[in-house]
Order: C-alpha cells, then structure tokens, then sequence
C-alpha cells in the first residue's frame, strides 16, 4: 500500500528526471481514499471504498511546446515510463497559442481553515448508519421510495515545480444527494447536502434526507403549468446552476473561444447594485478551498462582481500576460476533449454575498411566480449571447397569494444575462451546493428573478 511519503518520492523523481530533459516541469501527486454508498428502494445496494496515488504531469519541452498526463503510479518505472511517454508525444506537438509562461516565483501560501476533518476515519466506519437514518427521514416525511449516493474521502498532495515552487496540502470531502418518489415518478423530490467536515456535518445530512421526503410529498397532485411569463424562485441548487453561470464565465479562455457571455462587457453594470459575487479559495470549509494553484502561485480572492458592476476575471500567468495584468492563482490542468489537458484559469468557490430576506419575503407577492426547487439538463443555445434552456426536475410549484401548488412540465428558457441583470431579491442564508450539475463549488441563496420565460416540456 502506498502512502505519503511514496508520493513525495515519486514526485521528486519526476521532477529530478525531467528537468534535464525539459525547459520545465510541474508535476503534482495525489494521494487518496474515497468511499461511495449508493441506494435504491430505500435501502443500500453498494458501498465501495478505493485509494489512488496519481501524478498529474506538465512539462514545457522548448517555448510554448507543452505536454501532460495524469496517470496512477505505484512506483518508480511507471513515474519514468509517464514522462517518456509524455516527452514523447509532445515532440510531435506544434507550439501551443495557449501559453505564454508559468509561475516561477517561491511565495509563502495562506493557511485555509476546516478543510480537513480529523475524524474522517471515524465517519468511514459510521456513514452506512447516517445514510440509513436520512432514507428514515425521507420516509418519515411522505416518501415512497428514496434513491441517491453518499461520497465523501480524503485527499494529501504534494506538488514541486522545477522552477521552484512546492507545496503541501490536505482536505477531506463530502457529498449527498437524496432524491425521494412516490409511487408516480412525476411526484419527487430532492435533497443535497456537501462540505469538508462530514463528522460535525451528520444531522443536516438527515436534514437532506427530509428535505427530499418533503418535496416529494408536497409535489402529490401535480397538475401541467401554463407557459407564459413568471417571477421565479430559485432554490441554492437551481440558482448554483443557473445564475452562477454569470460569474462561472468570467474566464479569459471561455471569452476567447466564444463560450462566454459576458465577451467586451468589463466594467458594466450586469446585475443590480446589490449583487457582489467573488471566487473565494480560502473559503472556511468550502471544497474548492486550495492554498496554491497548480503552477504554484498562491490563490487569493477575486471580486468578479462588486455592487452590480463586472470588475475581474480570473487568470492563471498566461492569460495574465495575455490580458497585462497579474495572475488570481487560479491555474488548474482542465480537459478540454477526451485524453487531451491544458493549463488554464479555472474557479475555485464561487461565492454570493448574501441579501437580507427571508423565503417566506421571497415568495410574497402579486405576481405570478413558480418557485424551483432542482433542474437538470441545462443547454445553450448560444454562449456568446446566453441563450439557454433548463428543465425543472422534482418538486415545482406555482405560488399565489403565499399558497404553493405543485405544477410540472414546464421549461426554463430565457437568457442568462437577462436573467442576472433581473435579480430582485436575495434571500439571508447561503448554502454550499456541489454535484453533477454544478461541478464548482457554489455559496448562493435563495434568488428572485423576474419576469422569466417558461415553456412547455417535452413529455
């Protein structure tokens, strides 16, 4: 079994192997266990548990010819085995348009808060007891059926550049999702809870669990929403998904290739003055918290939107020189296409600064308005302008006079930019949402937009 001080030594060995054959290298180790436990019909059907020890591979062979690999190790041949192959293939490379340097300065990094929870292993041993007891809730609260996965682990790593930096870092996981039915699928609801510390985080996961439960049940009777124009609420996993959009593009590469929206737009006015959203890396047990990028510049927050007004993008040093200014540390090696990475500026914790009402405030009103509670399969119909379609899954409803009736088959369909420009109301309390459709971690409320195009669904 491999440990710590193995990745150090295969890290090391990268590093000291290649330099000599490169302009130079980054090479980051990975050391980690994780767990899954999955279920269906209220009851578990897999737990598994896994460790991993990869190194993630950058090399500039000569000027902007770059290579990379991430591969599993578990000892020294197959560490010189994946930088041959990765010197290999990057010969046959043109030079890449896409980059411009790396970070080459040695800095102190910033310590980052309740990231690790010492106890995880405690928590391996209790987990199939807590997934039982937020299924039990679920059912408490109406539900049928529930189904869903609990995934959570931790992870060390150990990173060295050949021009200098190097650094260490730790953090431990977790992610649930509960989705709960009755005996018509239509009638669901779900439930999500994620963070850094699963031991002091155990009763909001039942509370997700109940939460789930509880949708499903208030969504009983669900008759077919009219199309035509509402107020929506958007619960902290539709609004991650959706509004958190805006900021999520606020990426010189995604501007230069035509994937984002907010294009020539820096220094305007895109959303109210009340909106101030920043990216965060030291985010008090956020998952996308890190002390360092993967080049080894120290990460810092970066205000994307202040008061309204479109102020920074994040960079990593090659956009940076691209766009004369200095790197956010924001680096990260991202896939592009299948087998295929490259160096790019990437978010860490998207976070909103939360507004002053209440959901019961959020929900009162004359207008017609549909609160949604979760979305899945959200596509563009074009980056550069922003328009999309996105359809609520679960629990919907069209809300009068404070009465919520559960609604379905409607479509979101509108324009993002339209959409956060149309912010009214943010609600008091933040929530962490992470998974699978929102891959960056998000802080975001309860949001209230208006006047919001909905669509009949396909069946």
């Amino acid at each position: 079994m491999t440990s710590f001080e193995d990745l150090q030594t295969f890290v090391d060995f990268a590093v000291d192997y290649a330099e000599d054959k490169t302009e130079g290298i980054v090479v980051h180790g990975i050391e980690s266990s994780r767990s899954q436990i999955r279920f269906s019909q209220s009851a578990i059907d897999i737990n598994k548990r896994w460790r991993e020890l990869k190194l993630e591979i950058f090399l500039i062979l000569k000027g902007a010819q770059i290579g990379s690999i991430e591969q599993s190790v578990s000892n020294k041949d197959e560490v010189r085995d994946a930088i041959n192959t990765t010197l290999e293939f990057t010969k046959i490379l043109p030079e890449s348009q896409f980059f411009a340097g790396i970070e080459e300065s040695v800095r102190e990094y910033a310590p980052v808060r309740r990231v690790f929870d010492e106890k995880i292993d405690e928590f391996t041993v209790q987990a199939p007891e807590i997934v039982n007891s937020a299924i039990d809730a679920a059912v408490t609260k109406g539900a049928k059926r529930v189904a869903g996965a609990l995934r959570f682990g931790r992870k060390q790593e150990y990173f060295r550049s050949s021009y200098g930096p190097e650094g260490t870092f730790k953090s431990t996981s977790f992610d649930l999702n509960v989705r709960a039915f009755q005996d018509e699928l239509d009638y669901s609801g779900q439930g999500l809870h994620c963070g850094t510390m699963p031991t002091k985080d155990e009763e909001r996961m039942v509370e997700a669990g109940a939460q789930a439960g509880r949708l499903s049940k208030e969504a009983i009777g669900a008759e077919q929403g009219e199309p035509g124009k509402y107020d929506l609420i958007l619960s902290p996993t539709v609004a991650a998904d959706i509004i958190a959009g805006v900021p999520g593009s606020a990426n010189p590469f995604l501007i230069l290739i035509g994937l984002s929206p907010l294009g020539d737009r820096m220094g305007e006015e895109i959303a109210p003055d009340f909106m101030t959203v920043t990216d965060h890396p030291h985010i008090a047990g956020a998952l996308g918290s890190h002390r360092f990028d993967f080049e080894g510049t120290p990460t810092r927050e970066v205000r994307i939107v202040e008061n309204g007004i479109l102020k920074s993008l994040v960079h990593n040093t090659t956009t940076a020189m691209m766009y004369e200014t200095k790197s956010t540390g924001s680096s990260a090696l991202q896939s592009i296409s299948e087998g295929s990475k490259m160096l790019l500026p990437g978010n860490s914790n998207i976070v909103f600064e939360a507004g002053d009402h209440s959901f019961e405030e959020l929900i009162d009103g004359n207008k017609p308005t549909i609160y949604v509670t979760c979305n899945w399969y959200t596509r563009f119909q074009n980056y550069q302008t922003g328009e999309f379609s996105t359809i609520p899954r679960d629990a919907m409803f069209l809300v009068k006079n404070g009465k919520m009736t559960p609604i379905k088959n409607l479509r979101i369909s509108d324009n993002l930019m339209r959409m956060f420009a149309n912010i009214e109301a943010l609600g008091k309390d933040l929530k962490q949402i992470l998974w699978w459709e929102v891959p960056t971690p998000t802080f975001v409320p309860y949001v209230r937009v208006s006047d919001c195009t909905m669509t009949a669904a396909t069946q």
